[in-house]
């Protein structure tokens, strides 16, 4: 009887060693300590072309994600709008079925005000000042609020500033009488156009060239990078170095999928953004003086209006209509930032960003 309840004795405790062994842990994200990592293969959508910065910088994201996380993070980029267009993307975030995109302010405006800091005129005198404010405690408080909005506010890439590209040349404040230029679909922008004596149209970005062709456009406000690379300069003759809106550019993921990774994962993410919006800004500003060439070579006339011109044109009604308390912009941002701006430059007519 001895020898039998010890045999059993030892084939309990045999069978409880194999359970221990092969007994499946919890995954990282429940926050067990497990040191197996969860894959994450990441799809991320931008509408602009792969020669755009916006392409460079996100394929760069990804590389240095799937570094930085050891192999356990990676990105697939899908350029040219395959996924829908920016605000179509940045809905899909909301739902977990898109993880990464790098987009225009713009579209973050329907959930928050802060952003139509962006669409303000003249906001920033140089990309210095715009990098100073985007990477700053301004900045971060803007990307930090959207994580209500089921989004992760990483960083903040660029698109530059914009120029006016024109079928007739533009060299003063009274050649913008009266001329039909696109405009996002945002009404502050529009209503700045219009501080100039141009008509603002409201248009979506891929019915420009046609429109420009036709002579519904005369004029488009736009970066020369993305001039360039979609070949819209070949549609105008002109290009006045105006300065006038600078395009920021959110790079957000999925907060469904963020909240998935383990904590040296999103550390991995976190490092990786900054790190590739170094790398971003640097294509950016790299990209518009290329593309400022090749226009040059094709034929593209280059003008250099008076900014103060502009600048007293388009500021002040624009500041008495969209900023101040109840309004779309608050006075103590606006404050800051331009007291912020004030290290970078002095007269708006000797501003060359």
């Amino acid at each position: 009887m001895k020898k039998v309840l010890t045999l059993v004795l030892v084939l309990i405790m045999g069978v409880a060693i194999v359970a221990c062994g092969n007994s499946t842990a919890p995954d990282v994200e429940e926050g067990n300590g497990d040191t197996e990592e969860k894959q994450f293969d990441l799809i991320g959508g931008i509408n602009l072309p792969t020669t755009h910065p916006y392409y460079l910088g996100m394929v760069r994201f990804g590389e240095l994600m799937e570094e930085y996380s050891g192999g356990t993070i990676t990105l697939e980029v899908f350029p040219n709008a395959q996924l829908g267009n920016e605000r179509d993307v940045v809905e899909a975030l909301q739902l977990g079925s898109v993880d990464v995109t790098l987009i225009s302010a713009a579209p973050l405006s329907n959930f928050t005000d802060d952003f139509q800091l962006f669409d303000f005129p003249y906001i920033f005198n140089s990309r210095e000042h715009a990098y100073e404010v985007l990477d700053g405690e301004i900045g971060r408080t803007m990307l930090d609020n959207l994580v209500n909005y089921d989004l992760i506010g990483l960083t903040f890439m660029e698109n530059g500033f914009y120029w006016v590209g024109s079928t007739k040349t533009v060299n003063s404040l009274e050649d913008m009488k009266g001329l039909k230029i696109r405009s996002l679909e945002n009404e502050m922008q529009v209503f700045g156009y219009g501080q100039l004596g141009a008509n603002g149209i409201a248009m979506a970005f891929s019915e420009v060239p046609t429109s420009l062709q036709n002579g519904t456009l005369d004029a488009v406000g736009l970066t020369t990078s993305v001039m360039g690379v979609t070949g819209i300069y070949k549609n105008i003759t002109a290009l006045a170095k105006t300065w006038h809106y600078y395009a920021a550019a959110p790079l957000l993921m999925s907060k469904a999928t963020f909240d998935q990774m383990s904590p040296s994962q999103q550390e991995a993410v976190i490092r990786a953004a900054k790190d590739a919006t170094d790398y971003q800004r640097q294509e950016s500003a790299k990209a518009d003086a290329e593309y400022e060439k090749i226009m040059e070579e094709e034929g593209v006339t280059f003008t250099y209006p008076d900014l103060g011109a502009f600048y007293d044109a388009m500021v002040p009604g624009t500041y008495e209509k969209y900023v101040g308390e109840g309004k779309l912009i608050d006075p103590v941002l606006y404050a800051k930032v331009k007291e912020i701006g004030e290290k970078y430059g002095g007269d708006p007519g000797t501003w060359r960003p």
